[in-house]
């Protein structure tokens, strides 16, 4: 039986008591054991409580005193019903550890952004971070998160959503860092070849990566061309014209043209020149283009002069300009 089918709509206190009152017992005693700071945030305290009743003790831990009392009322009332641990109990005390595993990050390091400029770097789709479910009871919820990219799925959990992303792409970023990195370029082996070379060269990356060999290796990493394709050629007509007018004007330099093609087309553009977080292997920065669209991403790179060619040339491919 859950939980919800034994208190039957009663406070757990109040259940308790009715428990203590049908056998002529003393009633419930409560004392308050303490509290303290919650150990993933300073704001949130925790507050502890004791109760004695029916022979037994039990303790119970809330956001408040209130929500403690009724904590540790119901795990006496398991305890004198002799009920095992319900699987919400279970899985509570199992994600105590996952939750702990949040204060071995580095502070002020945002691995969500962190796992997107790896993928970035490495030519992989970028990561679906998604929840898969919350449980635990209302003073100690816990939160499930997903981190995604193709067949790796790797999972964190923690006390707040924030915290369960976090840790969900941490252990995606431990997974993509022991893939085999090619030297010499900013470029990484794709998707399919790390797995390839893992395979040739190292059992201990096989195990890591077992999960990708029973995978289709002729599935298309991303959003197709032919989907990119699609979505600006379904764009206002209007939009399309005046594009390819900028991008085939002769008065315009290849940096006016990136600045304006966005707007041009009726979307927004986010270019950071000099982006820190994209860093070569010579320590030199590259400036970056995205495309702010809810149908896909779009990430253009480059150094230099040569980041504003990278960016008009892919829109002249995608909007089929023929430039001279």
């Amino acid at each position: 039986m859950s939980k919800a089918d034994i208190l039957k709509g009663k406070m757990p206190i109040t259940m308790l008591q009715e428990m203590c009152f049908k056998v002529k017992s003393t009633l419930p005693i409560y004392q308050f054991l303490g509290e303290e700071c919650s150990p993933h945030s300073v704001n949130v305290k925790l507050f502890s409580y004791m109760v004695t009743a029916l022979g037994k003790q039990a303790t119970g831990v809330g956001r408040s005193k209130q929500e403690a009392k009724h904590e540790s009322a119901w795990q006496l009332i398991r305890l004198a019903l002799e009920l095992p641990a319900g699987e919400e109990d279970e899985m509570v005390a199992t994600a105590a550890e996952e939750r702990g595993s949040l204060a071995a990050l580095e502070i002020g390091t945002d691995r969500v952004n962190q796992v997107r400029d790896i993928c970035i770097q490495r030519n992989f789709p970028l990561p679906e971070i998604v929840q898969v479910r919350s449980y635990g009871p209302s003073h100690a919820p816990v939160f499930e998160f997903e981190c995604r990219i193709r067949e790796i799925v790797r999972r964190g959990s923690h006390s707040t959503k924030k915290g369960a992303k976090q840790i969900a792409c941490q252990e995606m970023i431990k997974t993509l860092q022991s893939m085999p990195v090619e030297e010499h370029s900013m470029q990484v082996l794709s998707l399919d070849q790390a797995i390839e070379e893992a395979e040739d060269n190292n059992e201990n990356v096989i195990r890591t990566y077992r999960e990708y060999t029973q995978s289709d290796n002729k599935k298309k990493l991303g959003v197709s061309i032919a989907d990119r394709h699609s979505f600006f050629l379904e764009l206002p007509q209007e939009r399309i014209d005046e594009a390819r007018q900028l991008l085939l004007n002769e008065n315009e330099t290849v940096r006016e043209k990136c600045y304006k093609i966005a707007t041009a087309l009726g979307l927004k553009a986010k270019i950071t020149i000099a982006n820190s977080n994209m860093q070569t292997i010579k320590g030199s920065t590259m400036s970056t283009f995205e495309l702010v669209n809810p149908d896909y991403d779009c990430f253009i790179f480059g150094e230099g002069e040569l980041f504003y060619s990278n960016v008009v040339d892919y829109f002249v491919r995608m909007l089929n300009c023929k430039v001279g």
